[in-house]
């Protein structure tokens, strides 16, 4: 496992740069599934070179705006922006999805997500819907496999015993909705790794509008 370093697109993120982002926000409630799976997944990273995601910041990236930096965008393109959303998810309603098996991956610890061919449609209309106010070379940012990153890694380490120890968290798999989506003004900030001496990359957010998933 490598070192997490934020990408704005496929470059590295410049430093104090908040970029426009599209995020599927998952329900966690406490006692739910996925947020006893969450909490199981941090007891068992304590002390590897890792920093969880807390429950407040998991997510599902669906796109990002890469052609410019948020604060080039102005109050009537982000406006345009979640009009668009609006309209190009209406109807879709919320989606059914199960998270786990849990992991580990090249620069931390992942989700998988099942089934997701309605998410990746949902990917597909928010991507057009982001092109047809910013343009179709306005998105860097690669569509690959959906998922949650439930923890970033803070240095270079050995995944195997990781992977042993976050396939030992019960429950394996928890079954969440997604009924809303965001557009965000996402940033980056160094905080401790907890148990270590490491610093580690914590995703943050100010939430620029709110799209919910009606039937």
């Amino acid at each position: 496992m490598k070192a997490f370093h934020p990408t704005f697109g496929q470059r590295p993120w410049p430093d104090g740069l908040r970029a426009l982002q599209v995020y599927a926000l998952p329900d966690l409630p406490a006692g739910s599934a996925l947020h006893t799976l969450l909490a199981g997944l941090r007891e068992a990273l304590a002390g590897f070179p890792v920093l969880p995601v807390p429950d407040e910041r998991t997510h599902i990236t669906l796109d990002m705006l890469t052609s410019a930096p948020a604060d080039a965008v102005t109050d009537a393109e982000r406006r345009d922006l979640a009009d668009r959303l609006r309209a190009a998810v209406a109807g879709s309603g919320p989606i059914a999805l199960q998270a786990g098996s849990p992991l580990a991956y090249r620069t931390g610890v992942r989700l998988d997500l099942h089934p997701d061919g309605e998410l990746a449609a949902l990917q597909h209309r928010v991507r057009g819907a982001v092109h047809r106010v910013f343009g179709p070379d306005s998105t860097a940012y690669p569509l690959g496999v959906l998922h949650t990153t439930a923890a970033y890694a803070a240095a270079d380490t050995d995944s195997d015993e990781l992977a042993q120890a976050i396939h030992r968290v019960r429950p394996g798999h928890a079954p969440f909705t997604v009924n809303r989506i965001i557009v965000n003004e996402v940033f980056w900030r160094r905080v401790p790794v907890p148990g270590t001496d490491l610093p580690g990359w914590r995703i943050c957010w100010d939430t620029v509008a709110t799209v919910r998933l009606d039937p």
